[in-house]
């Protein structure tokens, strides 16, 4: 039996921790990059004078899912704190311990500080701005600057699709150059918040409302003693986080859990309790505080997965069977946890589709009909117009999750070409088996008779062995490339059609190995595949090249995920197939064997 992990915290003051948060790893895709603009003017004091908008913002980073990353921009008389998107919890808790509200607000230089922080990446972009509303300095011409630059980079960021949430503390300002208007101009929110104290809302708000994270209400804390029991849906998940927000000014807690780590992260209106690889399915959370407590649970999980597809056909009832497997980087199937309850959907071609789970796969039966015309996606492929057909059929697979509290990061779509093989004519069997028997009749008879005539001419005549012959040519030397590869670009993003093109390895490789990318620019393809440098082939034993992956991309050979970081063989008249998400790309070679006259 694994230890037991027990967690006890003595929380003498909210200060007296030191916290650390996990960052997403660097291969996963960003999906959203999220900045805090905070005014820390000095009129900010008088409707924050606990500093719970430095509370909040110290919650959401503490809660941030793993494709979301935060930055962070403070502005008083200037900008007085920058940190870049992707910061970490510890570096934005250790910015806003030292800074206080003071001066002035130059809403203009915060905000363009702000926007210049979004870089180029294909993610969704966000500004959510906390202020009293008001933008002022020391003097008209400072005021009218600042007012000035506001506008140009809220137009910036519109331009950018950058959406600015506006969080407005205190009485809204009637009068004056205010913030207000960057929502209604940028296509975001304004919320009018007149007690700082609700700013804790906000954290679960912005999780499950606003940016559409899968979550769950999961209880209440109240008093001065309380205690919290969660069931987690299965333990396959990368991380839990249970997210715990209101007051709770609490002086002792206690997790008690089996997991591969634990971390907690504490304010005075929030603590979150992040679970990286669940052992225990039940949590078990005690609270204890001089004053009383009030405090709403939330948990989300986070999973990684990679969907692989497959199919089987019957001809007598012309019925495919696709499978879809879903699993984690460890290799483990999904489908062994909750989901195979329910929580995924799937669809084939859009269309939504009934499914089984049995052998840690879903299952799928569809019937096509051989050379049907109005087959969806179907593509013939006729040798004469007498004879019959083959049809193949690509059909997009997708797999939606509908779990309640699970977030699911990886790739979630498949294209399986489904094969169907052309239809047996019917055969008159008593006609041939006729034919056959004549056939053979005739044959019998010629063959004794030229044996028979045959006898009566052939001389005997000795063999002479007159010793071995030399080989003509000998097998290439262990470990040199040998054959040729073909190249077929299946897909591209720009849905431009390459012909196929080949290279000669035993003509023209004198090194020790090759990558992809030295392979595509060797053939002309003008495809800028990022991580294809990172793809490599060796020469093997037995005339095979070995394969290795170091990069983002899907390796299949066959229907086999290739691991990341692990060699395989690849032998003559095999294929491996690139699979490029980011650049939707989908690349073929061939590893064939040379005609006598190609070497």
């Amino acid at each position: 039996m694994k230890p037991i992990i027990m967690l006890s915290l003595i929380l003498l003051t909210a200060s007296a921790f030191t916290h650390r948060i996990v960052r997403a790893q660097e291969e996963k895709q960003r999906e959203r990059e999220v900045v805090i603009v905070m005014d820390c003017s000095k009129s900010m004091e008088n409707v924050d004078s606990q500093y719970l908008a430095f509370d909040f913002v110290k919650g959401l980073a503490a809660s941030l899912p793993e494709n979301c990353e935060i930055g962070l921009v403070t502005f008083n008389n200037e900008v007085c704190a920058s940190l870049p998107i992707g910061s970490e919890y510890t570096e934005i808790e250790h910015t806003l311990d030292g800074l206080r509200y003071r001066q002035y607000g130059n809403a203009g230089a915060g905000m363009e500080a702000a926007v210049a922080l979004f870089g180029d990446e294909q993610a969704e972009k966000s500004v959510l701005l906390l202020s009293d509303g008001e933008i002022m300095m020391d003097t008209d011409e400072g005021t009218e600057a600042s007012v000035m630059a506001f506008r140009q980079a809220v137009a910036a960021a519109k331009d950018r699709d950058v959406e600015i949430d506006v969080l407005a503390m205190g009485e809204k300002i009637q009068e004056g150059y205010t913030v207000y208007s960057a929502a209604d101009e940028t296509g975001g929110n304004l919320y009018e918040i007149a007690d700082a104290d609700g700013l804790s809302r906000y954290i679960d708000r912005y999780l499950f409302e606003e940016w559409g994270y899968r979550g769950s209400h999961i209880g209440k804390m109240d008093g001065t003693s309380a205690e919290l029991t969660v069931s987690l849906p299965d333990c396959m998940m990368e991380s839990a986080k249970i997210i715990l927000t209101g007051e709770q000014q609490n002086e002792n807690m206690t997790v008690h859990c089996e997991a591969g780590r634990i971390d907690v992260f504490k304010g005075r209106r929030y603590t979150v309790v992040d679970i990286s690889a669940p052992v225990s399915e039940e949590i078990s959370i005690q609270m204890t505080s001089d004053q009383s407590m009030r405090i709403d649970a939330y948990l989300f999980a986070e999973y990684e997965c990679t969907v692989d597809t497959g199919h089987t056909y019957d001809a007598d009832t012309q019925t495919v069977r696709i499978w879809v497997d879903i699993r984690d980087p460890m290799g483990n199937s999904l489908l062994n946890g909750h989901l195979a309850d329910g929580g995924m959907e799937l669809y084939l071609d859009g269309e939504k589709e009934n499914y089984t789970v049995s052998e840690g796969k879903a299952w799928i039966d569809k019937t096509y009909i051989q050379n049907s015309p109005d087959q969806a996606g179907a593509r013939m492929r006729s040798r004469t117009e007498t004879q019959q057909t083959e049809t193949q059929i690509q059909v997009p697979i997708e797999v939606r999750f509908v779990d309640p509290v699970g977030n699911y990061y990886g790739v979630h779509s498949a294209q399986e070409k489904i094969i169907i093989p052309a239809e047996e004519p019917d055969i008159d069997w008593f006609f041939w088996s006729v034919i056959a028997v004549f056939i053979t009749a005739v044959t019998a008879v010629f063959c004794i008779s030229y044996s028979r005539r045959r006898r009566q001419h052939t001389i005997s005549r000795q063999m002479v062995d007159l010793g071995a012959v030399e080989p003509l040519e000998k097998a290439a030397p262990k470990s040199d490339f040998t054959g040729k590869i073909v190249v077929y670009v299946i897909h591209n993003k720009n849905d431009i059609d390459y012909p196929p093109e080949s290279i000669n390895l035993f003509a023209r490789c004198r090194r020790e190995s090759i990558t992809l990318e030295w392979i595509l620019d060797t053939c002309n393809l003008p495809l800028d595949l990022k991580g294809a440098e990172k793809i490599i082939f060796k020469p093997g034993e037995d005339r095979s090249l070995v394969v290795k992956n170091n990069s983002r991309a899907s390796v299949l050979i066959g229907r086999a995920l290739l691991t990341r970081g692990q060699s395989y063989n690849l032998y003559y008249h095999e294929k491996v197939t690139f699979i490029f998400d980011q650049e939707d790309a989908e690349i073929e070679v061939h590893y064939k064997d040379l005609k006598p006259n190609e070497k």
